[in-house]
């Protein structure tokens, strides 16, 4: 068992301070804004760690495929979530940016429905060890912006078509080891040759 936090109170400061992270990651998209750092189970990051703490409880469902049973152990102690049966019924999917399955497995991901495209998923996205070139615009975005994402290709084409549904969709977070940067479903991203300024 991993303890969180010795102090409640230092646990309640990381917990604002993750959501309010959270919050300005996906409000100015493409901007990895950083995380207080906290002891972890094996298996995950800090800032995973600190965001499944901070936005999971008991009336969620995760899908996370690639967690172990030590990892569910301390998931479910720590928050009470409820075990996604599958992707398609996730409220919250996590999935390694640098696994095979990947690609295939965001297509699954709940968008949400025409009268209630709140009731998408949220996707969490371990950044990958690659770069993709890209242009992104939107909502949060002064002007387009040109990034390097840590994301493989394949997967960007999946937030490209996700885009595409918009106002459906999900929203994505690229978590690193002690950042996160958001990718909300308005996001446009592009390979194109824009005018646009660098992250």
């Amino acid at each position: 068992m991993v303890a969180v936090i010795e102090a409640p109170e230092h646990q309640t400061l990381l917990m604002q301070q993750t959501f309010r992270a959270v919050l300005t990651a996906l409000s100015e998209p493409l901007r990895a804004v950083s995380i207080p750092a906290l002891p972890t189970p094996l298996g995950t990051t800090s800032a995973l760690w600190a965001m499944a703490l901070t936005l999971w409880d008991q009336d969620v469902s995760v899908w996370w495929p690639e967690a172990d049973d030590d990892l569910w152990y301390n998931t479910l102690f720590h928050t009470r979530v409820t075990r996604a049966a599958s992707i398609e019924q996730a409220d919250w999917v996590v999935l390694s940016a640098d696994h095979p399955e990947t690609p295939n497995r965001l297509g699954l991901v709940s968008i949400g429905v025409d009268e209630r495209p709140d009731q998408s998923a949220s996707v969490l996205l371990l950044a990958s060890r690659s770069r993709t070139h890209v242009h992104g615009a939107g909502p949060g975005l002064l002007h387009p912006v040109e990034v390097q994402l840590p994301l493989p290709e394949a997967i960007v084409d999946q937030l490209i078509l996700n885009h595409a549904h918009y106002p459906l969709g999900f929203d994505t977070y690229v978590v690193f080891d002690q950042a996160v940067m958001g990718l909300p479903r308005s996001t446009r991203l592009t390979w194109g040759d824009e005018t646009c300024t660098s992250l």
